[in-house]
């Protein structure tokens, strides 16, 4: 056998050949100038005996062919150690932006002109949600490393795991083995806090909703937003939706669930749309549309709002004025209109599922009517014609064509007629609605239940309730 400890010193010598070991003991070479021919010829003769020498001694890795590199031709090869390749975790694009922020675009944000402004509101977003079940990334297991081993066939171990994964998955989130997903528990706001990335299904912004921002789409149970809402952004919330500031012009808000609002909802252009019971202490200018009860905690002015269930304005200043409120329940309101007696309509049993539809076929009936009528008076005066024989035989497809059309006219007239008196019957439910005057009802409001209204022609001091009996209306001190 071959002594290692004079081999790493003198080389192998095998003939003339003097094939020394590398200081890591992974080759076996021979130094010599590939230019060289005549040392390249008498390695091609003694090449197999070099081999049998080699293997004979248990070398590992002798090449079948020598391979020049440098000025070494290698004659043996040890295997190296392969690396282990580490855990990663990777998320999937809409969530990249919670492991590292876009400076360059923040940046764009906020010098951005208000033209560009819509664009940008979406781009900007910087809380991402992710709902439940929902894929946010996938997971790759870690692969140990292969051991290697050199020339005298003495194993190398692979080196140990050095990298860590660049988080760690938080309570919220698990690792579905099927498909080796990463998916949320729950639905919630996605975080990455001191290298763990976690779901928030409860989540508090505690600044505004502006450029730094952008538009907020949460999935959750609960979002709190402590600041405002600024010019132009939206919020759409699956989820209860908490608001402790105010909203600017031409924002726009909607909750699937309830809505809270400890400041004010104001602007012409602003929208609110609540698929929930809601609670507001002030609405200044406002297009609002709550499917539950609404509760206004101050004050509701200038704005037009349809309500599904009950409206209560007791607490606070408990005033409505300016605009028109639609109100599918009953109301309670403190103080309706206002001394300057600014047009005010308030409706209680107003559901717009039916009065909508109501109102239209009313319109449609009169149209169908109107143009009966004339169907009708020009047949009248055909017939007369043709009763005295002054109708040409033109005239008279024209009569003809008139009475089929007339003909059409009365079967629609009797499907809308149908159609009105099925809704009558539905509002009809809705006309034990009441609205309650607690303080006092200013001249100029007007106060409707279902289609029936009545304006005040003076001041109403309460308590009073408006109702309706015999479908005409009626005052209960």
């Amino acid at each position: 056998m071959i002594d290692r400890i004079e081999a790493k010193k003198e080389g192998i010598i095998i003939d003339d050949l003097v094939i020394k070991v590398s200081p890591d003991d992974m080759y076996l070479y021979l130094e010599i100038d590939p230019k060289d021919p005549a040392l390249i010829n008498i390695l091609k003769e003694k090449w197999e005996k070099v081999k049998t020498v080699l293997k004979e001694n248990k070398i590992k890795g002798v090449l079948e062919e020598p391979e020049f590199i440098n000025n070494m031709l290698i004659v043996a090869k040890g295997i190296p150690p392969k690396d282990p390749i580490p855990e990663k975790l990777e998320l999937f694009d809409k969530f990249l932006s919670v492991l590292q922020k876009d400076e360059e675009l923040e940046q764009k944000c906020k010098e951005t002109s208000e033209t560009e402004a819509e664009d940008l509101r979406d781009i900007c977003q910087s809380i991402i949600c992710a709902k439940k079940d929902e894929a946010i990334g996938r997971w790759y297991p870690s692969i140990p490393g292969t051991p290697g081993v050199n020339v005298w066939g003495d194993p190398i171990e692979p080196p140990p795991f050095t990298e860590k994964p660049p988080f760690t998955l938080g309570s919220n989130l698990y690792i579905d083995e099927k498909d080796n997903l990463i998916k949320a528990k729950e639905s919630g706001v996605l975080i990455l806090e001191k290298d763990t990335i976690e779901i928030y299904p409860e989540y508090t912004l505690k600044s505004n909703v502006d450029f730094s921002t952008g538009n907020v789409y949460f999935t959750g149970k609960k979002l709190t937003i402590e600041g405002d809402i600024k010019f132009g952004f939206k919020v759409v919330c699956e989820g209860e939706l908490e608001l402790h500031g105010t909203t600017e012009n031409k924002v726009y808000i909607e909750v699937n669930g309830p809505f809270i609002c400890q400041g004010i909802i104001r602007g012409e252009e602003t929208k609110l749309k609540v698929k929930g019971n809601a609670e507001i202490k002030t609405v200044e200018y406002g297009i609002l549309e709550i499917e539950g009860d609404f509760n206004i905690t101050n004050y509701l002015i200038f704005s037009n709002c349809t309500v599904y269930g009950n409206l209560t304005a007791v607490s606070g200043k408990g005033i409505i004025y300016g605009g028109e409120v639609k109100c599918g329940g009953n109301i309670s309101v403190k103080i309706l209109g206002n001394e300057n007696h600014t047009p005010t309509k308030v409706f209680a049993g107003y559901n717009p599922s039916l009065m909508e539809p109501y109102r239209k076929a009313l319109e449609e009936e009169i149209k169908i009517k109107t143009a009966l009528e004339k169907l009708e008076q020009g047949i009248k005066l055909g017939k007369k014609m043709k009763k005295y024989g002054k109708l040409s035989e033109q005239k008279e497809k024209i009569l003809l064509k008139l009475e089929e059309e007339a003909e059409k006219c009365h079967k629609s007239l009797e499907k809308m007629k149908e159609t009105i008196n099925n809704l009558k019957k539905l509002i009809a439910e809705y006309k034990s609605r009441t609205i309650k005057i607690l303080d006092k009802a200013y001249a100029g409001v007007t106060l409707g239940i279902t289609d029936i209204t009545y304006t005040l022609n003076e001041d109403r001091v309460g308590p009073v309730t408006f109702y309706l009996e015999a479908d005409k209306p009626a005052f209960k001190d």
